[in-house]
């Protein structure tokens, strides 16, 4: 009898059930929300076993933290390169960061990882903790450098915002909890949002009547 081919399952390279174990959590979480999905939800949507899950994830904390490091980290770093283009002007790397926001996170799945994170994270201070200080402590240090930059050159409307640099994220933040709870009324326009706040933060240039 000529030997069997090898289970799909055996063929997928570690890294690649990894991702697809992620990309099972994120709907399931999506699904269900954090504190009501399980092992066994997030196993069946992968089409695995729970033990599978287990061996790449200790537990359900452990992959939402995962999570938040696969998704968003590679917008702090795109964001971090953009920020580092010295001769880019303060409003233009703002720009920048608000497009790979809306491409990278509101255009796509990970925008319900957002919503998670807004919706439930105040019931699980571990995670909280850990997407603040890998994810939210280094993008406000990147933000508050080029509005000091900002400030430097006389472009900031107002100095206040130095004091509370979080509010650099509040389009993004209203466009995910707006679609949570109001897009079957009406649509949220992201790019008209994200053009006032640059308009609100920095002055108009020379000859601009704005």
């Amino acid at each position: 009898m000529p030997a069997q081919p090898p289970s799909k399952r055996r063929s997928i390279a570690p890294e690649a059930r990894r991702i697809a174990i992620l990309e099972a959590a994120l709907a399931t979480f999506s699904d269900k929300g954090f504190a009501n999905a399980r092992i066994e939800d997030i196993a069946r949507r992968a089409g695995i076993g729970k033990g599978t899950v287990y061996l790449y994830f200790p537990d359900k904390e452990s992959l939402f933290k995962s999570l938040i490091s696969d998704a968003l980290r590679p917008l702090l770093m795109a964001a971090h390169s953009a920020l580092e283009e010295s001769d880019m002007p303060p409003r233009e790397t703002l720009a920048v960061f608000f497009h790979l926001l809306k491409t990278e996170i509101l255009a796509t799945e990970k925008r319900n990882l957002v919503q998670l994170m807004v919706m439930e994270m105040r019931n699980f201070p571990d995670i909280a903790e850990f997407y603040h200080e890998n994810i939210i402590t280094p993008g406000l240090a990147l933000i508050t450098r080029v509005l000091e930059k900002a400030e430097r050159q006389g472009e900031l409307r107002s100095a206040h915002v130095l004091k509370a640099p979080q509010v650099i994220f509040a389009p993004a933040l209203l466009s995910v909890i707006w679609e949570a709870n109001f897009t079957r009324y009406g649509d949220l326009d992201i790019d008209a949002a994200f053009d006032f706040y640059l308009d609100t933060l920095f002055k108009p240039a020379d000859g601009d009547i704005r």
